[in-house]
């Protein structure tokens, strides 16, 4: 899983833009691709039924239909994967955040919302590769359902016979690389996740990875924690009738995960721990685009977490950064980092809270520009450089962690000088953007 396993993507006109062959999933293939399971599982039926690399057949195509009834069928009757518990992991699903000398000084490239197997996604890769992270993290969503010949395509560079695309990788950082659930791949109950994706992930030993045992996970040095929950597994709700109100996933932490995070994680002393925490979830706690999911941040609340915190999440297709925000006990800098590979959303936002920046910039087809975060760690602080497919940055922040269990925001700036990339001027806590 090296630098080179990743194409760059293709400039100038492609052959599909023709309706000939083409050599990988267009993200207009992701266009209006609503959170359903049944939809889902009705694209990836059309692309089967389709001619091997050519745009996608019609949804009413009758081998389209029957791919769909016979794959949807097999997820409502299949029951989800088992949830394995943090003692499925040698080590707790606990691991050190140190580079390869012992030292706290650690990079992490992070992407959301990734695995859709287009020239977005690859590039996107290159720039994380770019980075030279110690670690990459992936926060969720392989598409169109998860299911292990997706996974295969791609996140692992395993070409897939029935379109016949050029695979994707998965870009792996020098000692490790970890992936988080997301409600796609719980379209497919979760197996192509936890059977095929996670044993090719987790810590670098010399040339092989030692797997992934669990979908949650923290990555704790003296100073930081890095606290990833899985908000994927229960995200998908009654089949069939999923979209009524009422009846969808409501993300809520799996018991086995509380309990980790109550007997292993957050210190039940009643002394507090003095690090950082940084949240790492797939779905918003809160959006000034869409709904939001507040029965996570309670079950984190109620297990100890009591911020504030700075949370990077994905699920919306969009980059965007907010103010200190809860509407909870907990309060968090949210940052939505779903860009990493769908069609993006440039329209503004539609309701508090108003996000501190947003990237409403046009790129390719009239949809927004992909991009990633890099993380690097260094003592108790830590700088955030968000940089998009083409290797341009767009805001830098720093943080501390004071010791006494929260995160600070030192500053944060606009590098990029565009107009439709909103917000922020330079800005300093101690004198806060109005």
């Amino acid at each position: 899983m090296s630098a080179s396993q990743t194409s760059p993507p293709e400039t100038g006109p492609t052959a599909s833009d023709t309706g000939g062959p083409r050599h990988r999933r267009k993200r207009t293939d992701l266009l209006h691709l609503p959170r359903s399971a049944g939809v889902s599982h009705m694209r990836r039926a059309r692309e089967a039924a389709s001619k091997p690399n050519f745009p996608l057949e019609s949804s009413f195509a009758p081998a389209a239909i029957f791919n769909w009834a016979r794959h949807y069928l097999a997820y409502v009757i299949r029951d989800k994967h088992f949830f394995p518990p943090h003692t499925a992991s040698s080590q707790n699903a606990m691991y050190d955040l140190l580079d390869e000398h012992g030292s706290d000084h650690v990079r992490i490239a992070l992407a959301g919302d990734w695995g859709t197997g287009t020239d977005e996604a690859a590039a996107v890769a290159q720039q994380m590769l770019a980075f030279e992270p110690h670690f990459t993290l992936h926060i969720g969503d392989v598409y169109y359902v998860g299911d292990p010949i997706e996974v295969n395509e791609n996140c692992l560079g395993i070409r897939n016979p029935i379109n016949n695309y050029d695979p994707v990788v998965w870009p792996i950082g020098s000692l490790g690389s970890f992936a988080m659930n997301g409600n796609h791949e719980m379209y497919a109950n979760g197996i192509g996740y936890f059977d095929v994706f996670l044993p090719r992930l987790g810590l670098r030993c010399n040339a092989s990875l030692l797997g992934q045992q669990t979908s949650f996970f923290c990555l704790q040095n003296a100073h930081w924690r890095l606290i990833a929950v899985d908000t994927g597994y229960n995200s998908t709700g009654v089949p069939v009738l999923e979209q009524i109100p009422g009846l969808g996933g409501n993300c809520k932490l799996p018991k086995p995960s509380i309990t980790w995070l109550q007997e292993i994680v957050i210190p039940q002393s009643g002394k507090p721990d003095p690090r950082g925490i940084v949240l790492l979830s797939h779905q918003q706690y809160y959006s000034g685009f869409e709904s939001d999911f507040r029965k996570p941040a309670r079950q984190l609340f109620a297990a100890g977490v009591k911020g504030p915190a700075l949370w990077f999440w994905g699920h919306e297709h969009r980059f965007a950064g907010y103010d200190l925000f809860g509407k909870d006990h907990l309060k968090a800098h949210g940052r939505c980092v779903g860009h990493g590979g769908m069609p993006l959303g440039i329209k503004p936002p539609s309701h508090d809270p108003q996000p501190k920046f947003w990237d409403g910039r046009k790129g390719t087809e009239g949809l927004g520009v992909n991009g990633h975060v890099n993380l690097e760690f260094d003592g108790p602080e830590l700088h955030a450089t968000y940089v998009d497919l083409h290797g341009t940055k767009l805001v830098e922040e720093s943080w501390r962690a004071p010791g006494n269990g929260t995160v600070q925001l030192l500053s944060c700036e606009k590098v990029i000088d565009d107009p439709d990339f909103h917000g922020p001027f330079k800005c300093y806590e101690v004198n806060p953007c109005p």
